[in-house]
């Protein structure tokens, strides 16, 4: 008896095991810097502390390759913050943008260059809050009608669906440009992952003209659920796209997701 409660307890835990918050805001953080491509996972794992090595080295910083204060601090997180917030997600990649990045050498040369470019990604100030111009034909409910049917396509098993959103090749969830076949894989992959989702717009969409001819920026705010055998996940996520009209239609030509603590 006393052996079974043992059991059933140790499978307990060990299917709660939640993530370490400050650990996945740090590999978010890399990841953004194009310094980490490993899972967002909330694991402390080798892949992560050589990032961790390489960015302090870069910032000057004493290289110790541990999240200490210093360095959570250079990367603008709240240790005490993500602390007192404990996560309730779980040690798996919950977002697309949380799956490892397995690269070509061409991929992760230009990675490199990104990095190379702008290796502290600071803030830089919003766009001039302007509209497309007339000529691009868009107004708010065209925008409106766009990201509720992707989100009502994301929530379905019909990959083609959701992929036909794209123009190839497009700027993918922190992984660089991705032609059609990666990106239809990846969609598979992640409705196996999670095959139950449900996502819901929560604030009006904005949209400012793109700092290219005939581009379009789009942002929102959404909550998302999404579900398997093991685990359920909620959580915000504020969304980022870079639209052009191709025919009589509107294609993504880049996408990012930022998720949203509370």
């Amino acid at each position: 008896m006393v052996n079974r409660l043992f059991c059933l307890l140790f499978l307990l835990i060990a299917t709660n095991t939640f993530a370490d918050d400050v650990v996945r805001a740090v590999q978010e953080e890399l990841r953004r810097r194009n310094m980490y491509f490993g899972d967002v996972d909330g694991r402390k794992s080798p892949e992560l502390i050589a990032a961790l090595t390489r960015y302090q080295t870069r910032k000057g910083l004493p290289t110790t390759g541990e999240i200490d204060e210093i360095t959570t601090q250079s990367l603008d997180i709240e240790m005490t913050m993500a602390v007192a917030n404990k996560s309730t997600w779980p040690e798996v990649p919950v977002l697309k943008s949380d799956s490892r990045v397995d690269f070509e050498e061409a991929e992760r040369e230009w990675f490199e260059k990104k990095a190379l470019e702008d290796p502290d990604l600071e803030s830089k100030p919003p766009p001039p809050a302007e509209e497309p111009p007339p000529s691009q034909n868009l107004t708010r409910e065209t925008v409106k009608n766009l990201v509720t049917q992707y989100l009502r396509d994301a929530e379905t098993t019909d990959v083609a669906a959701q992929t036909r959103y794209f123009a190839y090749p497009v700027t993918y969830f922190g992984k660089g440009p991705k032609l059609a076949p990666f990106v239809k894989k990846d969609v598979d992959n992640y409705c196996k992952r999670w095959p139950e989702r449900k996502y819901s717009l929560v604030e009006p969409v904005t949209f400012t003209a793109g700092e290219n001819e005939g581009e379009t920026m789009i942002e929102f705010l959404i909550t998302f659920e999404v579900r398997n055998k093991k685990h359920s996940v909620a959580g915000k996520t504020k969304n980022f796209w870079t639209v052009r009209p191709e025919g009589e239609e509107l294609k993504i030509v880049a996408i990012h997701e930022q998720r949203v603590r509370e």
